[in-house]
C-alpha cells in the first residue's frame, strides 16, 4: 500500500467533533482512519499509513474525542456460528474451533442481516492498547465491516458474485448468490499466480461458473495493476466495486477514495 496518504476537505474542523464518527482500521503493520460526518453522511478525513497505530497517536486527530469511534482489528483466527445456535455463554466452547493461546482474548460480533456470529481471538496486548487510547471504541473483527458493506450494496442481486478486497500481504474473498451469504475466507499470497489459483479455488469450491460470476475488486489495488489486468483477463465480469455501495459521499477530497477505502468506510454501517 501506499506509505502515506492524508486527504481532508477545507472545512473540516476538529473542535465538532461531536458532529463525526471516527472509524479505524488496524493491520499488520499499518493503520487507516476515516472521520464521517453523522449529519450529511460525507467523508471529511481519510488517512492510511504504514505503521504501527500506537506509535501514532499522540499529539494526532486520533485524540480527539468524536461521537462515536469503531474500530476494525484484523485476527487470523476466526469461525462463523449460525446466529440462531448460537449462545454467548458457550463462548469458550466455540473458541476450540479457532485455539486461541493464552495470549489471546476470544470475542465475538454478530451480522443480524446475514444470520451469523463471528467467533475471533485478537491478542491481549493489542486489546489492552485499544483500551487505553480508544476507551469507548465499538471493536469488531476486520471481515465484520467488509462483509457488511457487501451486503449493504449487493445483497439483493440474484446472480453469483464475488468480491476480492485486497489488503498488504493477503486478500480477502467474500461470495453472494441468491441473495445470500455463501462464503468468507482470507489468502495470503505472494504474486498474481496465486491471486487467481485463490479466485479460482473460491469459485470451484461454491459451484459457481466463471462466465456467470461478477467479480468485485475493491481495497489497495489500481484498476491499471497487473494483478487487476490478470483477474480481468481471467474472467470476463470484473468490475470496481460500484462508487454508491455505500450511503456515504466523499466529495472535495481532493481525489478518489472509494473503493480503496470500501472496508474501512464500511464501518460506518456497524452498530
Amino acid at each position: 500500500m501506499t506509505d502515506k496518504l492524508h486527504l481532508s476537505v477545507p472545512d473540516f474542523e476538529p473542535a465538532e467533533a461531536k458532529d463525526f464518527e471516527l472509524c479505524i482500521e488496524i493491520g499488520n503493520n499499518y493503520f487507516q482512519y476515516g472521520v464521517i460526518s453523522l449529519i450529511d453522511h460525507a467523508v471529511k478525513v481519510v488517512s492510511a499509513k504504514a505503521s504501527i497505530i500506537f506509535n501514532e497517536i499522540e499529539n494526532s486527530l486520533l485524540q480527539t474525542h468524536f461521537a462515536k469511534t469503531k474500530l476494525s482489528l484484523f485476527t487470523q483466527k476466526f469461525t462463523f456460528i449460525p446466529s440462531e445456535i448460537f449462545k454467548a455463554e458457550d463462548l469458550m466452547v466455540y473458541s476450540k474451533y479457532i485455539q486461541p493461546d493464552d495470549t489471546m482474548t476470544v470475542l465475538f460480533s454478530t451480522i443480524e442481516k446475514v444470520g451469523i456470529t463471528v467467533v475471533y481471538a485478537v491478542p491481549k496486548i493489542t486489546l489492552d492498547k485499544v483500551s487505553k487510547y480508544f476507551p469507548d471504541a465499538k471493536i469488531y473483527p476486520h471481515l465484520f465491516p467488509f462483509l457488511k458493506g457487501v451486503d449493504n450494496g449487493f445483497s439483493q442481486i440474484d446472480f453469483p458474485l464475488l468480491f476480492v478486497n485486497f489488503k498488504p500481504g493477503f486478500i480477502e474473498i467474500a461470495v453472494y448468490h441468491h441473495q445470500k451469504f455463501q462464503f468468507y475466507n482470507t489468502f495470503e499470497y505472494q504474486n498474481d499466480d496465486e491471486l487467481i489459483y485463490f479466485i479460482l479455488l473460491a469459485i470451484q469450491q461454491n459451484k459457481l461458473k466463471i462466465a456467470g460470476t461478477t467479480i468485485k475488486i475493491s481495497g489497495n489495488v489500481s484498476a491499471k495493476s497487473t494483478s487487476f489486468e490478470r483477474i480481468s483477463a481471467q474472467f470476463p465480469r470484473t468490475e470496481i466495486t460500484d462508487q454508491d455501495s455505500l450511503p456515504l459521499t466523499y466529495s472535495n477530497l481532493g481525489q478518489p477514495v472509494m473503493p480503496r477505502f470500501f472496508s474501512l468506510f464500511s464501518l460506518h454501517l456497524c452498530e
